[in-house]
């Protein structure tokens, strides 16, 4: 329902996103201008008994942002894709053409927000992301976590293969494996070629299962989306590179895959959400971002600024510096952690755990655990049942104030990062507007206190008392946790995506050399992941089938239990199921049975239960032709009570959980949409009206601020597409029955843009809709100045000009006819 070309009223409450433009009001980052100098130092802490290595990069940019009623937006694409490719979990973020500032986290295949990094072999099934996870401590060799971490140089790659303790082969050369997979047992992977399937599983969560179909070099396949990636600001050479050589593999166009810095992507998706908030009075605004990672954190230093009021282009001044630490993050904590844990462990007599093993991976995983627990809770207790070698159990106490003292480095490390980061940017903590915090450990109480001890609270007259952590300690009322510590970076990312750009990129992947080198290489590469994609789609119907014919056989066996079981002649049946339930068991776990095998079993038992069970296969028949028009009957007469009693939504009580929920009603507005292009306005606002029924349960849950962004965004947009399939109805009804039928309708349009309203209280779309229903409604004066404020916000919107000239025509007639009254009257 809504135009092709982007609206630049969009709405203030999206998830983690919103408006770009609209100057002064609000400040936003369509495109940034200017140069990039990355600085590249060296230097080491000691930390406990090891020393750590630490390579912070700063980097300082300087741009100007010009205001735009609309982003660039690709004419190809009809998603925007973007991703937060860190070492741990990446997270996915996507809009649409039809909407591209209306940004919303995908969730994957168990409709969980973020996903492992991590690709596993298993038999004949290449696995990726959360089934790739589970089977690591099955399979420890053949499952690649920690991806990421291994795309630099080889001897950057082995470094971090060591710190996060990979148990998976690698060579000294840089290369995965050797695996086992399909026929081979000595596959060898570039970095790239694993690299390759996780970006595909990615984006399809975003653009759809179309992704993994789209073939190099085949006329045919077309890509349908735009894809920004963010990664560390500290990215090297070679990790771009191996970057590119995946895009290349997949056969996705480099021009329409960006790769951004962390600090760029919360830029950009700071400024999209919260920059228009910046007030007409004042002069520069100084945002500090700390994103505390997994593997790395990063400090960046924003100062926005409004632009010169003689300026002759409007354009917003933004400058912006980022320093990071790329070995410093909740897994240096963890490490941190496990050595105080093995001083216990060995006091005890018991040997110490190697990070780099099986129990260390489980370790890890209860240490993290632990971390999170101590953000909330003064102690916690570390338990691990048969965690030894002897089937001894584990088990820790852990205190908040022992976690304190044992990541002490660590916090040294940060404060030192901070304080560079100010030095660097040129600014002192008291310039600091506010510091917004986000990653896995913004939670963290001892990361809260350092923070607000270099950032206190503004002291003024008649403030309440700051609110306290959970240590007692006051916490800065300039410590903001407004961006969604999981997703900020990949919905900032989605954003540039979408043609917002936050920094023009300094990394240009179309001119990026490919870690592959030649063609051949680049060919080989292609044949051996379409080789590998074809076992696995191979496997996948094979399984299927396999639990197809197993299904079935226990829906006969409980067939041949029921009341008409006679029908079936059990005397016949009964023996041929339980033969092939014999075969099966065999056959399921033996790889030489083939899927034509399982077709051929499948279809001999159906047919056999067909033939022999022929009286009960037509009475099941006739039981449910009888069923199917007493449902219809009833159905028919309860959609008739309902459309008298004018209700048209069908009521849900389904219990869902939230992410449920949201994926409805996103689910239920594509379809509308889809319906309404067909030209079934019936059908589409029907869809329409199910969607915010759905939302209308969404928002009775206990949202976050960030979900309620979210639903929000999305009601929006349903709203307005209601709107406009209503005005369209009540077109229809108008010619065919008159102005009288058609109030009802246009009342509807009325409510609906009123509801989009009262989320955007300046969303052209809905005052333009607004007005054409109040016109129709009688009410001339109101439509006329909903248009007035709609052409304050877009002057230059032909649709609305048009209308304005309308309604201009419309007012002139009704002056002139009562003029023309009123002189009759007073002669």
């Amino acid at each position: 329902p809504n135009p092709r070309t982007p609206n630049p009223n969009t709405p203030k409450h999206t998830h983690n996103v919103a408006t770009l433009w609209g100057i002064p009001r609000y400040l936003g980052i369509p495109r940034f201008l200017g140069h990039l100098e990355l600085v590249d130092e060296m230097r080491g802490i000691a930390a406990g008994h090891f020393q750590l290595s630490i390579r912070t990069r700063f980097a300082r940019f300087n741009f100007a942002c010009r205001a735009r009623t609309a982003p660039r937006v690709s004419t190809m694409a009809e998603k925007f894709v973007g991703i937060d490719l860190s070492v741990c979990n990446t997270v996915v973020s996507c809009s649409s053409k039809d909407e591209p500032s209306a940004v919303v986290v995908a969730v994957n295949d168990v409709s969980n927000r973020s996903t492992p990094a991590a690709v596993g072999f298993d038999g004949k099934m290449r696995l990726v992301g959360e089934s790739a996870e589970t089977r690591i401590s099955q399979l420890p060799k053949q499952v690649v976590n920690a991806l990421p971490a291994i795309l630099g140089s080889t001897e950057a790659a082995r470094a971090n293969y060591a710190r996060f303790g990979c148990l998976w082969n690698f060579t000294e050369e840089g290369r995965i494996g050797p695996m086992s997979f399909g026929v081979r047992d000595d596959l060898t992977l570039h970095p790239s070629s694993v690299l390759a399937p996780l970006l595909q599983t990615l984006v399809s969560y975003a653009a759809g299962d179309a992704v993994m179909g789209l073939k190099p070099g085949d006329e045919g396949s077309v890509q349908n989306f735009e894809l920004a990636i963010s990664t560390p600001d500290g990215c090297s050479d070679a990790e771009l590179s191996a970057l590119r050589g995946a895009i290349d593999i997949l056969g996705w166009k480099p021009e329409m895959t960006h790769v951004l810095p962390y600090s760029a992507a919360l830029a950009t998706g700071y400024a999209a959400r919260f920059g228009q908030k910046l007030g007409a009075d004042e002069e520069k605004r100084v945002v500090v971002f700390v994103d505390i990672g997994y593997s790395q954190t990063s400090i960046s230093v924003a100062k926005f600024m409004p632009p010169a009021a003689d300026a002759e282009t409007k354009e917003l001044a933004v400058d912006a510096s980022s320093c990071s630490d790329e070995t410093l993050g909740t897994h240096a904590f963890c490490a941190s952690l496990l050595q105080h844990v093995n001083k216990q462990i060995e006091g005890k007599g018991q040997e110490v755990v190697k990070l780099a093993s099986k129990r260390g991976a489980r370790l890890l995983t209860a240490l993290q655990k632990s971390v999170k627990e101590l953000s909330m809770l003064k102690d916690t207790t570390l338990g691990l049942e048969c965690f030894f070698s002897d089937e001894g159990d584990l088990k820790v106490e852990l205190n908040r104030g022992q976690f304190e003292e044992v990541i002490k480095p660590n916090m040294d490390a940060l404060v030192a990062l901070v304080q560079r980061a100010l030095t660097e940017a040129g600014v002192t903590a008291e310039e600091v507007h506010s510091v917004e915090l986000v990653g896995g450990g913004m939670r963290i109480p001892r990361v809260q206190t350092l923070l607000s001890e270099i950032f206190p609270s503004p002291k003024e007259e008649g403030d309440e008392e700051a609110a306290a952590d959970s240590t007692g300690k006051a916490v800065s009322k300039r410590l903001r946790f407004s961006l969604d510590g999981a997703s900020a970076v990949a919905s900032g990312a989605a954003h540039y995506a979408a043609g917002r750009r936050g920094l023009k990129a300094k990394w240009d992947l179309s001119a990026q050399t490919s870690a592959l080198g030649d063609d051949k290489a680049l060919a080989e590469c292609r044949e051996l992941e379409a080789w590998m994609a074809q076992v696995n789609s191979e496997e996948q119907m094979r399984l299927a089938k396999g639990n197809e014919l197993e299904s079935y056989i226990f829906q006969v066996r409980n067939m041949l239990s029921g009341p008409d079981r006679a029908l079936l002649k059990p005397e016949t049946t009964e023996p041929l199921v339980e033969e092939a339930s014999r075969w099966f068991e065999d056959a399921h776990y033996d790889q030489t049975t083939t899927l034509q095998v399982y077709e051929e079993r499948l279809a001999g038992l159906r047919s056999a239960l067909e033939e022999h069970g022929a009286a009960y296969y037509e009475k099941k028949t006739k039981e449910h032709d009888d069923k199917e028009k007493m449902l219809d009957a009833a159905a028919a007469a309860e959609r008739q009570r309902r459309q008298d009693a004018g209700m048209d939504v069908d009521k849900d009580d389904r219990k869902m959980a939230k992410s449920e929920r949201m994926k409805m009603a996103t689910k239920n507005k594509e379809e509308g949409n889809s319906v309404f292009k067909a030209g079934n306005l019936e059908d589409a606002a029907a869809r329409y009206q199910r969607a915010l029924q759905h939302i209308n349960k969404f928002y009775m849950l206990d949202l976050s601020p960030d979900e309620k962004a979210e639903a929000d965004a999305v009601t929006l947009s349903i709203q307005l597409n209601l709107a406009n399939v209503f005005l369209k109805i009540a077109a229809t009804v108008e010619k065919d029955q008159g102005k009288e039928k058609a109030e009802e309708v246009y009342k509807k349009v009325k409510f609906a843009t009123e509801e989009a309203l009262k989320i955007d209280a300046d969303n052209v779309k809905a005052k333009f809709r607004k007005a054409s229903a109040m016109e129709k409604l009688g009410d001339l004066d109101g439509a006329v100045k909903e248009v007035k404020s709609a052409l304050k916000a877009d002057p230059e919107n032909a649709d609305l000009v048009k209308l304005k000239e309308k309604f201009d025509k419309l007012q002139a007639a009704q002056n002139a006819k009562a003029k023309k009254i009123y002189g009759k009257m007073f002669g």
